[in-house]
């Protein structure tokens, strides 16, 4: 018995020897770096080094080959060696049953003595390592971070070489060199990522939204979310001082456009701290609206939310003067709105709550006529698209194709827009018919239908318009 331990001793040290190099290959794929940079700001030092070679594209490169040539030394060793002792061995008494000739049970034992090779590589060396190292592959990767870094400089020269040869292969195929930013995500694929961490309970739907509104930003602009022209709040240059002041006592706002003639002609801002500096100089001049106003900036309404933002912080602004493919003013859009597309509608003493859905029965939802649509679809569920208008009202408007009235409704996407109520020619509110629900009878697996959750409420009177 004692003459098979030292060769069960050696197949079972290449198999572990291969399990070991798999693990290191498939643990630095699939480590999260964010768990390597916390493990490195809590002292250690593997998480630094290993944090060190997924920054370096030709330090992966060499830890990759390290693996790759450690894992083809292991399973050549295997076969070389484990395929002729296990063959002996099962050559004596598959020649001794009398019935194989001694050709045919060479054969056979060879046969056998891969079959038996194969499935201990492939099951103990590639597949339980591989699942190990990926479900653990921060603990493995630190594990064998001192292993890799003594092999990798004993074979130092032998991977310049390969991964010399390598390099060329893949050139002269026209195929450039991966760098560092391959294992970085495009915003797409964090979304992607975002979904799939809310679907199995890693986040929160609050946050899942959260996050989904950023990446938001690139895609809508600021012609979407800004205060129309007709929901402009602003002073003219004309007004007197017990006029301005009793206009800002009214509205409640912190900063006014001023405007001569008329909304295309803006001569500034108006700020309310500006305004109250004045009124406290006992010194003062006499009032003169003109010399009160600062600069005002203007942007065109296609420009894109995120660099509004920065516009915003680089410019250090909280308003600004949306103006239309022609020159003229669109309307304005402050720092507040491009805040609220991430974080939700946000209230101070003066506000007053405007839920932009609310729910009258399962299938029966009333909706602000100045809701976007993209908002209806996340707060619904629903997939409603029109590449011509954003909000809610002008969807009914440009399905009519007319100045619609109270009772007026349109079908889209099986789901009914009702006009309930309009103020001058706008929408004001809309009843949303959605599909009748599946009876609980027939379909005992569909969920109940979700509460709306509050969004951003778009500026309009009454509401916060354009404080800041």
């Amino acid at each position: 018995m004692s003459e098979y331990l030292l060769p069960l001793a050696i197949i079972g040290f290449l198999i572990l020897l291969n399990a070991l190099f798999v693990a290191a290959e498939f643990s630095i794929v699939a480590v999260p770096k964010t768990r390597l940079v916390q493990a490195a700001e809590r002292g250690s030092q593997p998480a630094r080094h290993v944090l060190r070679i997924l920054s370096d594209a030709d330090s992966q490169n060499r830890y990759l080959a390290t693996a790759q040539i450690g894992i083809t030394i292991a399973s050549l060793g295997l076969g070389m060696y484990g395929e002729h002792t296990i063959a002996d061995w099962l050559l004596h008494p598959l020649s001794s049953l009398g019935t194989l000739s001694e050709p045919l049970a060479h054969t056979l034992a060879t046969i056998l003595a891969i079959g038996l090779l194969t499935y201990m590589h492939v099951v103990l060396g590639e597949m339980v390592p591989k699942s190990l190292a990926i479900q653990y592959s921060e603990p493995t990767v630190l594990r064998l971070d001192s292993t890799m870094r003594f092999i990798s400089r004993l074979f130092s020269p032998v991977i310049a070489l390969l991964n010399g040869i390598g390099n060329l292969v893949v050139r002269a195929m026209g195929i450039p060199a991966a760098g560092a930013q391959a294992r970085l995500f495009s915003p797409e694929e964090l979304e992607y990522l975002v979904d799939e961490s809310a679907e199995v309970g890693l986040m929160e739907p609050g946050e899942q939204l959260f996050i989904e509104n950023i990446f938001d930003l690139r895609a809508r602009t600021v012609g979407r979310i800004m205060t129309p022209r007709n929901h402009i709040v602003a002073l003219p240059i004309t007004a007197t001082e017990a006029e301005t002041l009793a206009f800002v006592c009214e509205e409640r706002h912190s900063r006014y456009p001023v405007y001569e003639n008329d909304l295309d002609e803006f001569v500034g801002m108006l700020h309310v701290k500006t305004l109250s500096r004045q009124q406290a100089n006992r010194d003062r001049q006499p009032f003169n609206l003109r010399q009160l106003v600062r600069p005002v900036a203007y942007v065109p309404e296609s420009l894109p939310l995120d660099q509004m933002l920065i516009r915003f912080r680089r410019e250090r602004r909280q308003l600004v003067i949306v103006v239309d493919e022609y020159g003229g003013t669109a309307g304005l859009i402050t720092l507040e709105d491009v805040v609220e597309e991430v974080v939700g509608e946000i209230l101070d003493e003066f506000d007053q709550e405007i839920l932009p859905l609310e729910r009258l029965s399962p299938v029966l939802v009333r909706a602000r006529g100045d809701l976007l649509i993209d908002e209806l679809n996340q707060l619904l569920e629903l997939e409603i698209e029109h590449p011509e208008v954003d909000t809610v009202g002008g969807l009914v408007m440009s399905e009519l194709g007319r100045v619609t009235q109270p009772g007026d409704s349109a079908t889209v996407d099986d789901v009914t827009l009702e006009v309930e109520t309009v103020e001058g020619l706008a929408v004001q509110t809309v009843l949303v018919h959605l599909p009748e629900l599946p009876d609980p009878e027939t379909d005992e697996t569909s969920p109940p239908p979700e509460e709306p959750r509050a969004g951003r409420q778009r500026n309009r009177p009454g509401g916060k318009g354009h404080s800041a």
